[in-house]
């Protein structure tokens, strides 16, 4: 119930703790006071740190409501324990963005360049093995998230989710679907008893056949249009030229 948020924290113990258990507890509450929250003063803590049987839990109750826990320890315990540790959670946000404040996207104004190491370049930073695990186990997973259907040569299925992105999650189909409205359902094209132009004598291969052959269409219709908007940005630089009259001349 409580480990999340206890790696979240790096607590030395967080697998093998029981918040549940008056000793687990009582250690679990000092290091979050000393190392996170840090409500108290040094010298105030010893309650915390020392007392032991019911005047630990005084001491506990008495923590919870200075830090304004809207539950109570005595009838209900977890919540109360589960509310701390979200609150130092909370805490150890705080820190981070304070001191992090000067940071934008992850790199300071005044970051020094990334180091890279000998041989290696800003090209090569991103260079990993196509056969890794840990590759192939990452092309997977996002495959699944995006529901592509994964391919025997991991470098083809990361293409195929390349593709996805491009077409679903970019800026430009972001805003298309959004004018579009959330409520229309997607539209599905059968391509059975479609002619793709040649006979392969199978069909399965044929709908196969009609399927690619559909999407080549798609590709050459995107490389079309990208053509023309090349095309009428030349003309606007070139269909309206400067003339200065005040040479009486054309030409050079």
């Amino acid at each position: 119930m409580f480990r999340r948020k206890l790696r979240a924290l790096e607590y030395h113990s967080a697998d093998g703790i029981n918040p549940l258990v008056s000793e687990d507890l009582k250690a679990l509450v000092v290091w979050l006071e000393d190392q996170k929250i840090r409500t108290y003063k040094i010298e105030d803590r010893a309650p915390l740190r020392n007392a032991t049987g019911e005047s630990w839990n005084a001491a506990f109750k008495k923590y919870l409501e200075d830090l304004s826990c809207p539950h109570d320890s005595d009838t209900n315990f977890s919540a109360a324990v589960d509310w701390l540790l979200g609150y130092a959670v909370q805490c150890e946000f705080e820190d981070q963005r304070e001191q992090n404040s000067d940071l934008k996207y992850g790199l300071s104004a005044e970051a020094e360049p990334l180091a890279f190491p000998p041989g290696a370049s800003e090209k090569s930073a991103l260079d990993v093995d196509p056969k890794s695990k840990v590759f192939c186990d990452s092309v997977q997973t996002l495959a699944r998230i995006l529901m592509v259907t994964n391919h025997p040569d991991p470098t083809v299925t990361l293409e195929a989710v390349r593709l996805v992105i491009e077409e679903k999650l970019s800026q430009s189909a972001i805003q298309v679907a959004k004018s579009k409205g959330s409520d229309k359902k997607e539209r599905k094209f059968k391509v059975s008893g479609k002619d793709c132009g040649f006979n392969v004598g199978d069909p399965a291969l044929e709908e196969a056949a009609t399927a690619l052959r559909l999407l080549h269409i798609r590709e050459l219709r995107t490389l079309q249009t990208q053509i023309n908007q090349l095309i009428v940005t030349a003309q606007a630089l070139t269909a309206d030229p400067k003339t200065d009259t005040s040479l009486r001349t054309v030409g050079t």
